[in-house]
């Protein structure tokens, strides 16, 4: 939980809290946090080459095979808490609060937020609704109630240290980020407007696969 003033839509800091007498209304999730996070790390020898299990013997096996490093990076974690807004249009409160930059929310008209979950339709639109004509009070929706798309993405590098000289090495070294190529979607393209016609639609992923291959000299 949080200080109402303290996040609104997209984690826009600072934005001026829009009923100041019912500030406990204000209050949620964190935006842009998230309720689970894995993160796990790891580098291991490969089994080859002086000083380890297999060929090591030396020669150029050992030059060739031997000395090579697994490196790995995953990352599991769900997505963050988003608030719904709405355009300033719809603004039934009578306090003038638009003129003060303040943030809107809809009302919250039903409690699956996730019906038919896809790219085009991540949240449910029957959820919300705009606030009744004349109902003199703002939405009801709450803050950091949405949560965007999670993240599941696995890194891989490969690296191995030839020996050129007593002082002169080439550091050879591959890199593949997302190896998997998972489709992970990108919650900072997700549209949290109600009053627009695209609430709900994310409009792009995350990187896919992307791999790279680097030598380098050391002395």
């Amino acid at each position: 939980m949080i200080s109402p003033a303290a996040f609104a839509g997209e984690v826009n800091y600072g934005v001026p809290i829009a009923d100041r007498f019912h500030v406990h209304s204000n209050y949620g999730n964190v935006e842009g946090t998230r309720r689970h996070r894995f993160l796990f790390t790891g580098l291991y020898q490969l089994p080859f080459g002086q000083g380890r299990t297999f060929l090591n013997e030396g020669g150029w096996k050992n030059a060739m095979l031997g000395g090579w490093e697994l490196t790995n990076v995953t990352l599991i974690e769900t997505g963050p808490w988003l608030t719904p807004s709405i355009s300033d249009s719809y603004d039934q409160s009578n306090t003038n609060v638009v003129n003060r930059g303040a943030f809107l929310r809809p009302d919250q008209v039903g409690t699956n937020f996730y019906e038919g979950q896809s790219r085009a339709h991540y949240f449910n639109l029957g959820a919300f609704g705009p606030t009744p004509a004349g109902a003199g009070r703002f939405g009801n929706a709450g803050v950091g109630i949405l949560e965007g798309p999670g993240t599941a993405t696995a890194s891989l590098g490969l690296a191995k240290v030839f020996n050129v000289t007593e002082r002169v090495r080439v550091r050879f070294e591959s890199t593949f980020t997302n190896v998997l190529n998972h489709v992970n979607l990108d919650e900072t393209k997700l549209n949290l407007n109600l009053s627009n016609s695209s609430f709900g639609v994310i409009t792009a992923g995350l990187a896919p696969r992307v791999g790279q291959v680097s030598m380098r000299l050391e002395f």
